[in-house]
């Protein structure tokens, strides 16, 4: 399965019930508040899921995980 933007916010919205209307791929998740690190086993679970890779600890930081843009360029990279 394809990781897109319009799966994420999805996710966001059915399963981490994030109010979703004001979100871009450009949204800062984290730093932002709008997602807090309670969330973020969830988070790397769907994107292991949907992006069929596997995210190594040394990976999960802001600049990989701090918008939908930033996780889907991690993605890519991860799957090449």
């Amino acid at each position: 399965m394809a990781l897109t933007a319009e799966k994420m916010v999805e996710f966001f919205e059915t399963d981490l019930s994030i109010e979703v209307q004001d979100i871009t791929p450009e949204t800062l998740l984290f730093s932002s508040g709008i997602i807090d690190s309670f969330a973020l086993v969830s988070i790397m679970t769907f994107v292991e899921t949907e992006g069929g890779i596997r995210i190594s600890p040394s990976d999960v930081n802001l600049s990989n995980f701090d918008s939908i843009a930033r996780i889907l360029d991690y993605v890519s990279r991860e799957q090449a």
